[in-house]
């Protein structure tokens, strides 16, 4: 009966172990499952703030794109009225360094590209001969550099202008005869050259402001 009752009371111990150990692990599971759904909350709550961050930046993204854009509109507007103003200033003082400033300062203009060369053109509206070396090489003239198109040049003393060229074929009237003086120091715009056979001379067709 000892013997039983010892084993009853074995078995007895072995089952309230057994009982601790089975709540033991069901409380585990509990905070286990309790902890993955907490988890999952986080996440799915992590995962919305990360999803309306995101569309607050994509937000300001395109508010800031749109104000760059409004920035560029605003400049791009500066800067034809200050490409115009320059330009009518240009037109006012209507001389060739005048508009070669405005040239230089705005060589890639396509507003008034085609104005400012009818502008030059209308500028330089005589025409003539002059001679630019003498036929013992004296060179009478100074390159000039504008920002225009074409070759000019200005001369170190008074020169006279003619209908054709002293003493050189094809190059103008046959009987050249004056018809006006150039200053010294005025710029003209060369045409085109005429070389003097047997000698230096060089003369040229050129166009100048009356």
């Amino acid at each position: 009966m000892s013997k039983i009752k010892e084993r009853i009371e074995e078995i007895e111990r072995i089952t309230r172990k057994s009982r601790r150990i089975n709540n033991t692990l069901w409380v585990l599971v509990a905070i286990f499952v309790l902890a993955s759904i907490g988890l999952g909350f986080y996440a799915s709550a992590k995962a919305e703030e990360a999803n309306d961050a995101k569309i607050l930046l994509n937000d300001a993204n395109e508010q800031l794109v749109e104000s760059e854009k409004e920035l560029q509109r605003k400049l791009d507007s500066m800067v034809r009225v200050s490409v115009g103003d320059l330009w009518q200033g240009a037109k006012t003082i209507n001389t060739l360094k005048g508009y070669s400033s405005y040239k230089a300062q705005n060589p890639n203009d396509s507003i008034h590209g085609e104005d400012l060369i009818r502008a030059v053109n209308n500028l330089l509206n005589k025409s003539g001969y002059v001679q630019l070396i003498e036929t013992n090489g004296n060179k009478l003239f100074e390159k000039v550099d504008l920002a225009l198109d074409g070759d000019f040049v200005k001369f170190n003393t008074d020169i006279n202008v003619r209908n054709g060229a002293i003493g050189i074929d094809d190059c103008g009237s046959s009987n050249p005869t004056k018809t006006g003086v150039l200053v010294n120091g005025k710029t003209v715009r060369i045409k085109n050259r005429c070389e003097a056979s047997g000698s230096e001379s060089v003369w040229a067709l050129i166009e100048y402001a009356q």
